[in-house]
């Protein structure tokens, strides 16, 4: 679950149905970031529907709360997952409390991949807010309301996904719909951001829903209320006061 924002950009782009140089896929790229990082805070609350291969679907209550790149994740409901909270201060340092435990216990990096707490969303889904710096994009197609962007990783760069395709809205410059793809070429995951709305020049999706196309998981997030650029303290994102 990543922070979703506005800022226009005019990119001057001609319409073709091949893939284009890095420059022009670069720089949506970019204006989608930026387009993703105008806030300085952000706190959302979300209706989560889980459902998982087999089981029930599952409603949940989480909050967000986000400044720069660090993110506080925290369960509101139901009784057995609440006040569990997961704290991302990097992408190599992230934290978790389990109430039941009564303790805060640090995540490793090998594992940030994974279904985050039975979620179709692993931590690294949640916690990303900007591709540019591990990914270049190429324009794939394009028409007056969208671009398609391939990304893939830059020389010198491991991040989770070998690829990443993004229907990118024009009037937002933020993405509609993502594929993830695996070193194997496989479409594993799909995500949709949609209805979004905006406080200002800073927008976010109403609904959010990803998709595990490889165990048939999937989550949905429906955003119930959000704040933009309230003071959120720097101590809210230490781990030495999450299990508090």
């Amino acid at each position: 679950m990543t922070a979703f924002f506005v800022v226009l950009v005019a990119v001057p782009l001609t319409v073709s149905g091949t893939a284009r140089a890095d420059a022009a896929g670069d720089k949506v790229l970019a204006a989608m970031d930026a387009a993703m990082n105008r806030a300085k805070t952000l706190t959302f609350e979300y209706e989560v529907t889980n459902q998982e291969s087999g089981k029930a679907e599952r409603k949940l209550g989480m909050r967000v709360q986000c400044k720069g790149s660090k993110r506080l994740s925290e369960f509101l409901s139901p009784a057995d997952m609440k006040g569990t909270r997961v704290l991302t201060i990097s992408p190599t340092e992230m934290y978790v409390y389990l109430p039941s435990f009564g303790k805060v216990r640090r995540i490793a990096s090998s594992a940030s991949d994974q279904g985050f707490l039975g979620l179709a969303y692993s931590l690294d889904d949640m916690s990303t807010a900007s591709y540019g710096g591990s990914y270049t994009a190429q324009i794939a197609s394009e028409t007056p309301t969208q671009w398609k962007l391939i990304a893939t990783p830059k020389a010198g760069h491991t991040p989770t996904y070998s690829k990443i395709t993004f229907m990118v809205n024009k009037d937002k410059t933020l993405p509609s719909e993502i594929q993830y793809f695996n070193a194997a070429g496989t479409n594993i995951k799909t995500e949709t951001r949609s209805q979004y709305t905006c406080e200002g020049n800073v927008c976010s999706p109403t609904e959010l829903k990803m998709v595990d196309n490889t165990r048939g998981n999937w989550t949905r997030l429906v955003r119930k209320s959000w704040k933009v650029n309230e003071a959120i303290a720097d101590s809210v994102f230490s781990s030495r006061g999450l299990g508090e």
